[in-house]
């Protein structure tokens, strides 16, 4: 993974008594469609020192520039105070009526394509629907570059678990093997630790995409992009479906961060490292 060097932030962000406050049809709408578009209140030197440091300063790894980087929080203090921007989260707060949490962020230089997919599948929380994502723009993103895909009012979908997946018979006769049968003492040793059990997957994710595709097929949702402005946020709910939609112009870069959230009071679990159906709750590395 490619590292960013530290650098000063190049402003703070916004004091709290600055944070707007939702009105009625802005949570109703969150509630029908699964997602939001704010003005965080970011201020722009954050966002450009953000871009240049991380966007612009991604490494060259293996002879190819790293287009994604994962955490760059702990290197990063601007990124964290981007998905730590109290406007965010008092937003958060409002729209989920309990406190907000980050753990991650993702950093991208252009748009991913990504298949269309729900964030439940990777993070999960009991009770459900206690996560969601936050896209800041960090520079204009338009049906050109690489915007967001999403399904709205998608999220009222049943969430898919990769038992489902695994239930369309042509995806489970693909499924990919567990690397240690159930008499393994490896397997125990996981078990034991609770640590979710040996397989590919990326090949099973794969098979989840195929499977997301037919379901929203099946359920007849359109989809629409996500064109916001420099600065502007795109909030989702944990099982609105999305993607990236595709890069018209491969000359264009599309400079965005994501931050994920969880909500106080719940546990938390990642269903795609445990096809076996089993929950297996997990401590995050919070953002703080």
């Amino acid at each position: 993974m490619a590292r960013v060097p530290r650098r000063p932030l190049a402003a703070r962000p916004p004091p709290a008594q600055d944070i707007h406050v939702l009105t009625a049809e802005q949570k109703q709408q969150f509630a029908d469609q699964g997602y939001l578009v704010i003005d965080p209140q970011i201020d722009p030197d954050l966002i450009d020192g953000v871009r240049e440091r991380v966007g612009n300063g991604l490494l060259y790894q293996d002879g190819r520039t790293v287009e994604r980087l994962q955490d760059a929080w702990r290197q990063e203090p601007a990124v964290k105070a981007i998905a730590c921007a109290p406007a965010v989260l008092a937003t958060l707060a409002e729209l989920h009526g309990r406190k907000p949490l980050p753990f991650q962020t993702l950093n991208f230089r252009v748009g991913t394509q990504q298949r269309v997919h729900s964030d439940t599948v990777h993070f999960n929380s009991d009770p459900a629907g206690r996560m969601c994502g936050v896209w800041v723009a960090l520079e204009d993103i338009d049906e050109y570059n690489g915007a967001v895909v999403y399904y709205p009012g998608s999220h009222k979908l049943p969430e898919a678990k990769m038992p489902d997946v695994f239930a369309e018979p042509d995806l489970g006769a693909q499924r990919a093997p567990m690397r240690d049968g159930p008499l393994s003492p490896r397997r125990w040793w996981r078990e034991l630790r609770r640590h979710p059990p040996v397989h590919d997957v990326g090949h099973n994710y794969r098979l989840y995409e195929t499977y997301m595709e037919r379901v929203v097929e099946r359920a007849g949702i359109a989809p629409a992009l996500a064109t916001i402005r420099k600065g502007q946020a795109f909030v989702w709910a944990a099982n609105l479906l999305h993607g990236g939609s595709p890069r018209v112009d491969p000359a264009r870069t599309r400079h965005s961060q994501v931050s994920h959230y969880y909500f106080e009071g719940a546990r938390y679990h990642r269903p795609l490292l445990n096809p076996d159906g089993r929950i297996r709750y997990f401590q995050p590395d919070w953002i703080a």
